[in-house]
Parts: C-alpha cells; structure tokens; sequence
C-alpha cells in the first residue's frame, strides 16, 4: 500500500522497505530503480515485518539513483523496478483485492510488461496477455485465462502497482480517493 501511495505523489521520493531478515531496499520512484543488497530470488512471500521509510527528493538532489549519473558509477544507478513491483504486487495481499482496487470495475493492460524480466508463473502469463484483449472484471478475467481467482487478482495487483493497466469504475463504485494536496508538508516525511 506504502508503494501504491508513494507512486501518487507529485513530489519525487525515495521509499525504504525493510523486510524482516533482510537489509533494506531503496526504491527510487523518480528513477523507477532500486537498489537491495540481497537478489531478488530471496525476495519473502510472507515477511514478519517490514518497516517502511520514505524520504523527499529535493529537485537538484541526486537520488541514490537520480538523473545525474556523470557523477556516479553506473552500479550506483540500481536496478529496474518493474520486476520488484510485480513480486510486490503478486505477493501482498494473500490473492485478495488491493486496497487501492475496488470490486467490480475492469481493467485492460494497456502496455506490456518486459516479460523477460518478470518471475512469473505460465498461469501469471496467461493472465496479463488475457489482460490485454479487453475490459473486465477479475472473475471474467480468470475465467477466460483458465485460473483461479486469486492469480488472476494477484496479477492484476502487480500490474495496478507497476501502472500498466487502465481502469472502468463499476456504475455503483465509490468515488476515486482525492490526489494528495500539491503543496505544503508531506505527512509522515
């Protein structure tokens, strides 16, 4: 969810996510890299904890990434963070709906991941290019890929969280939540 939020800032931030066990990650949104001392091979289905940070990155500011890399080393850049996005996306919530995802509306892809990067299952894969021929709603979505609910809903929550996806509200759906306010502090920095 911290992810999720983050991504909806208009100010550029750096996020920390340190799962139990494991040294932090640094997720340059600016960027779209992270950097993580462990491979993503060793990321944990069900951490215990994992304690979140984010920091403000000031507009001339390198970011342990940032848009400068004259003066750093390219190994100092990161890595791309798709591919932790969708480890992210498809691991948190147990197979049931994102909080930011709201029952009953559908959702298209509507430009494609770099598949080679992705860890995914032959069913995940079924499921984004499924994702790809029209609007629809998870059940629909996971009937027509031939998967369980729960893998068509975890893809789709990777995909939310990576932004590769379009959206129809449901007629009955709530109201978007409004964006964060453009000026001013930010909570919590």
């Amino acid at each position: 969810m911290a992810v999720h939020a983050v991504r909806r800032m208009p100010t550029p931030m750096i996020v920390s996510l340190q799962p139990t066990g494991f040294d932090p990650m640094l997720i340059d949104m600016r960027g779209y890299v992270y950097q993580w001392s462990s491979p993503l091979s060793a990321f944990p289905d069900n951490p215990e904890t994992v304690l979140i940070g984010t920091r403000a990155i000031r507009d001339a500011e390198p970011a342990f990434a940032g848009d400068d890399f004259v003066d750093h080393p390219p190994a100092f850049a990161g890595a791309a963070l798709e591919p932790l996005l969708w480890l992210i996306g498809t691991r948190a919530f147990d197979g049931g709906r994102a909080s930011w995802l709201r029952s009953g509306d559908r959702y298209r892809l509507y430009r494609w991941p770099d598949f080679s990067m992705l860890p995914m299952t032959d069913d995940e894969r079924r499921v984004v290019k499924t994702s790809a021929a029209a609007f629809m709603v998870i059940e629909k979505l996971a009937a027509k890929a031939k998967v369980d609910v729960a893998t068509a809903q975890r893809v789709i929550n990777a995909l939310s969280l990576m932004g590769l996806l379009r959206r129809h509200a449901a007629a009955d759906a709530a109201p978007d939540a409004p964006p964060p306010p453009r000026s001013g502090a930010i909570p919590g920095v």
